[in-house]
């Protein structure tokens, strides 16, 4: 399902600023106009009918830009109804239709959808400044169809649904001047993701228990960019969702024949950021357990793991000053069952420990282009990196893999820019057991005798022992273009 879709029904609840006196019909649908306009987007509806305190609009048309990317989404429509204690209750038919229609390079696509629910339940309402928005559900899911239009899609429609059970959340908004501060709290018991392409041959069942969500944020409503962007809309953003657990079942066809994965995790958490600098995301998962099965591979893959987790901040906009950025990764205990072991290690020379892998890197880039700009020809045709590094800090690398770990750390500036930046600065790199590792690898048939007695005559200059199968560098990156390793000139 796209996100231009699901992001044009929240906001229809989302925007809101506060009033004087008892709610009326009219003024929560000029909030929601207000609230689209201040992202540049706009809110109508073909005929507006109000009559003894209740609004109706029929075929709601919301437009949404960002950059050179224009939506178009039609609801079939709602009511809005005054209730006796002030407030305004928003009705929707059990089966709300929507038609999304995207434009991206000149060419269109158009999806349709759904919004289906069960004991539907959404009042607003004003409390002190603020407007609360309480809106709860049965059952709430979205269905969708596969695209129309544009290219690429011929036979390969994909069809789904993804399902709410006794969902309830809670939006409470809070206008200051042109500011609007709201705050974001969503539970329900469990979601199901379906999705299929028969002629693909793909089906996946996605499931999740006990969902619970927190997001903050402002609008500045002054903003009203002519050609909206991420970083001009005055948006900022942040919370995370969570999940106590999930399962999945996907199979799909290949050349080969049928390929099926099967997993659980303990729980997992999608986290969100939106500054005025950077946009960051990071996902996460717990106690994973997957099973791959090939037709083509003799036994199942199976993986397990503790932690599976990444995280991203990317620079937004354009600045003549650099700009934060971050990567982080940690696949904690990786394992993999013996009967894989045994077909490429039989006699178990290899230590079958689980692995690891941690790393968090962050630093600052001049950006000399918008990449959340919305613009897919302008980033095509771009020439070269959209920014430039400035400093770079390894803050964490931990690789512990069959008996041996490398670690690291440091930091570099890169004071001349250039298609090649030449950095500036320390790294330190430690490796232990790395050796032994190397010989079991020859011993196995995975690595030449020849090539890993080379590697080992190259450690032996840039590395330092300082125990028993334990390396260290220190690796200089000087003003002047050259490098050294623990003191011995490089380059």
């Amino acid at each position: 399902m796209p996100k231009h879709a699901i992001s044009a029904g929240v906001a229809l609840a989302f925007c809101a600023t506060p009033v004087l006196a008892d709610l009326t019909a009219p003024q929560v649908w000029a909030d929601w106009q207000r609230g689209y306009g201040a992202l540049g987007s706009t809110v109508s509806a073909a005929s507006e009918t109000y009559e003894d305190g209740t609004l109706t609009l029929t075929d709601i048309v919301a437009t949404a830009t960002l950059g050179e990317v224009d939506t178009i989404s039609t609801y079939s429509g709602l009511t809005l109804v005054e209730q006796p204690d002030g407030s305004v209750r928003i009705e929707i038919p059990a089966r709300l239709d929507i038609t999304s229609a995207t434009t991206v390079m000149n060419t269109e696509q158009t999806q349709t959808l759904a919004l289906e629910t069960t004991g539907w339940d959404a009042v607003v309402r004003e409390d002190g400044a603020g407007r609360v928005y309480d809106i709860s559900a049965a059952t709430l899911a979205y269905v969708f169809d596969g695209m129309t239009g544009g290219s690429g899609n011929e036979g390969e429609d994909v069809t789904g649904r993804m399902t709410l059970s006794n969902m309830a959340t809670t939006y409470t908004n809070v206008a200051s001047g042109d500011v609007l501060a709201t705050d974001q709290t969503l539970s329900a018991d469990g979601a199901v993701i379906t999705a299929a392409s028969p002629d693909a041959g793909f089906e996946m069942t996605y499931t999740l228990d006990a969902i619970a969500s927190v997001f903050a944020g402002t609008i500045d409503l002054a903003a009203t960019p002519v050609t909206p962007t991420l970083s001009s809309m005055g948006l900022l953003l942040s919370g995370d969702a969570t999940h106590e657990g999930s399962t999945l079942a996907v199979t799909a066809a290949s050349d080969s024949g049928p390929v099926s994965i099967n997993g659980t995790s303990g729980g997992g958490r999608i986290g969100i950021d939106i500054s005025e600098d950077t946009l960051g995301y990071t996902l996460g998962s717990t106690d994973a357990q997957m099973t791959l099965t090939l037709s083509a591979f003799p036994v199942p893959l199976n993986l397990t793991m503790s932690e599976l987790s990444t995280g991203l901040a990317l620079p937004l906009g354009v600045s003549d000053e650099p700009k934060p950025y971050a990567l982080s990764l940690a696949w904690r205990d990786v394992a993999i069952d013996d009967a894989i072991w045994g077909m490429f290690d039989p006699t178990g020379q290899l230590p079958r420990d689980p692995a690891t892998i941690l790393l968090n890197v962050s630093g600052t880039a001049l950006m000399k282009a918008d990449i959340f700009g919305g613009d897919p020809a302008a980033m095509a045709a771009m020439n070269g990196a959209p920014g430039e590094l400035r400093t770079l800090d390894l803050t964490q690398l931990n690789i512990a893999l069959a008996g041996a770990m490398l670690q690291g750390n440091g930091m570099l500036e890169f004071p001349t820019p250039g298609p090649v930046p030449q950095p500036v600065g320390t790294l330190n790199l430690s490796l232990d057991g790395g050796l032994a590792l190397a010989d079991k690898l020859v011993a196995l048939g995975f690595l030449p005798a020849e090539q890993v007695a080379f590697a080992k005559g190259m450690a032996g200059v840039v590395a330092r022992p300082v125990g028993e199968d334990q390396l260290e560098s220190e690796i200089v990156f000087t003003p002047d273009g050259g490098i050294t390793a623990n003191g011995l000139p490089l380059q």
